[in-house]
């Protein structure tokens, strides 16, 4: 199944802010009040794939990331490629654990950065589910400007295809508007179509 276009472009100018993602959780309250999404406790982050850099650094730089994620019993980590020219890292920790999720997600960001890959860090959305219906959202935060927009796919019962919710991802951002800094160029909501998360069960 060949998934519609997901972020892709030009590597951001100047090094990724990253700090940003730390305001996910305090916004995170202000979102379930005003919309019922809550964390579902699945993230990750999205980067342009490398064949494999100078004497395959970006290799060393993936393992790293494992290295970090590794050993925490309460992670379970995963690594996807899209044919697309991206790849994700995933981290799954329990729904109630959002600030960690999120220093997960720091984490990878910063170890790339570190690496010399900051420029190829495309994204990092955190899944957030609403109890009752099968409607998904990502909070997607884009380093290179150091915004934040929604992503939410209407959940469709027609294989092999991702149509947005265009008034999910509204309200979503009316919520969100004094809490995070919200992308404003709508044409640079980008869609995350392969984000963890977003896949409602089955049902």
């Amino acid at each position: 199944m060949r998934l519609p276009a997901g972020p892709r472009g030009r590597a951001a100018p100047g090094p990724p802010d990253l700090d940003r993602l730390f305001g996910v959780p305090p916004a995170a309250a202000a979102l379930a009040a005003a919309t019922g999404f809550v964390p579902s406790g699945e993230a990750g982050v999205c980067h342009r794939l490398v064949e494999g850099g100078p004497f395959g650094a970006f290799g060393r730089a993936q393992r790293d990331v494992a290295r970090l994620l590794a050993g925490d019993g309460a992670r379970a980590t995963g690594l996807s490629a899209s044919p697309h020219g991206w790849g994700w890292v995933r981290v799954t920790r329990s729904p109630d654990d959002l600030d960690r999720l999120v220093a997960d997600l720091h984490v990878v960001c910063a170890t790339l950065t570190a690496a010399g890959y900051g420029a190829y860090l495309l994204c990092s959305a955190v899944a957030f589910r609403r109890d009752g219906d099968r409607q998904r959202c990502a909070l997607v935060h884009a380093p290179g400007r150091g915004t934040f927009y929604p992503y939410a796919p209407r959940p469709s019962g027609e294989p092999g295809t991702v149509r947005r919710d265009n008034t999910v991802e509204t309200r979503v951002r009316e919520a969100l508007e004094g809490e995070l800094p919200i992308e404003p160029d709508r044409a640079r909501w980008f869609p995350v179509p392969d984000a963890p998360g977003l896949s409602p069960p089955a049902g």
